[in-house]
This record gives C-alpha cells, sequence and structure tokens, in this order.
C-alpha cells in the first residue's frame, strides 16, 4: 500500500532506493522500500556467492582441497540462505501488490567485475574469505541504513525483523568467514 511521505523525507528514503516513485507519482511505503532493498540485497549476496563459489576451485592448487571444500560450502550455505530471504521479501513484495524488482546486469557488474579482478592474481582460500567478507559487509551497512530510514519513516514491525534477520544471518557468516583469513 503506497503512502505519501512528507517533504524532506522523500531524499532520505531516496538515499538508498534506486526508484521511490512509483509510474502513479506516489511515493512507496517504507515496507515496500525495505522489501525491496532486502530483496536486492539478498539477490546480490546470493548472485555474488555463486560467483565466489566458481572461484574458490581454483585455490585448491594453493591451499588444498580440505580447505577449499570447506569453504566451498560456506559460501553454498551463504547463497541458499540469501535465496532464501530474497523469496521472503519477494512474497512480502507481492503480498503488498509489488513485483519484486530484478537487479539488471549493470546493478551486478561491479561486484562481478570486483570479484574478477581481485581473484586474478591471488586466488587463495584466505582472498576469497576477505572477498565475500568485504561484500557482506557492505550489504549490512546498506541493510541497516535502510532499516534505520524506514523505521523513522514507519515500516510495520514484520518489515523491520525481516531486515534484521537478513543484517544476523550476514553477521554469522562474517563471522564463520574469519575462520578462513
Amino acid at each position: 500500500m503506497d503512502q505519501k511521505l512528507k517533504p524532506g523525507e522523500e531524499q532520505r528514503t531516496a538515499d538508498f532506493a534506486a526508484a521511490p516513485q512509483a509510474k502513479s507519482g506516489e511515493i512507496k511505503s517504507p515496507d515496500v522500500l525495505l522489501y525491496s532493498d532486502l530483496y536486492k540485497n539478498a539477490m546480490m549476496g546470493a548472485d555474488s556467492s555463486a560467483k565466489m563459489v566458481s572461484k574458490t576451485g581454483d585455490a585448491e592448487k594453493n591451499d588444498g582441497i580440505t580447505a577449499c571444500a570447506e569453504l566451498r560450502q560456506v559460501i553454498t550455505d551463504m547463497m541458499e540462505g540469501y535465496a532464501g530471504y530474497a523469496k521472503r521479501a519477494a512474497q512480502a513484495l507481492h503480498d503488498l501488490h509489488v513485483p519484486a524488482e530484478q537487479l539488471t546486469a549493470l546493478e551486478k557488474l561491479p561486484a562481478e567485475i570486483g570479484i574478477t579482478m581481485q581473484t586474478m592474481f591471488d586466488k587463495s582460500v584466505s582472498k576469497c574469505a576477505e572477498i565475500m567478507i568485504n561484500g557482506v559487509t557492505m550489504g549490512i551497512i546498506d541493510m541497516k541504513k535502510a532499516q534505520r530510514v524506514c523505521a523513522e519513516d514507519g515500516c510495520s514491525p514484520e518489515a523491520y525483523r525481516l531486515a534484521g534477520d537478513l543484517i544476523g544471518f550476514c553477521e554469522q557468516y562474517v563471522e564463520r568467514l574469519k575462520e578462513f583469513l
């Protein structure tokens, strides 16, 4: 359900939402904005995890099969977890009669280029874990900002809680990934 925001709130909300205005000219509700941001964040995490899983195979030469397999399993678990959060956010958006906007190739490109460039000369388990930690941390920061703004704008407890759950999930995986540094 869309609602009008007060003057000045539009810019705060627009800081983390790529397209805060619907075609009708109405500002999207805080719940729609938070669920949309959560969906995109989770999809970016899932896509980046999938890309990194393919890179961990190269680390076997340097770090051995066991370390590589363990990291690959952690990243695969992350990918599945992200997919679950994306599905929950998409369902919440559907319940609000708003389609979940897919990530564009242009939105995915910086992460893909970053992963490729950073693993070009160092394909170690440690480097792969470091890249994942940095990406997950960026996602945590984005979600915390979105969560704060939407709370100020009056989002539902359910939307706020789901964002908090995703943040907690990400923080747990940062700790797991640190073991590979």
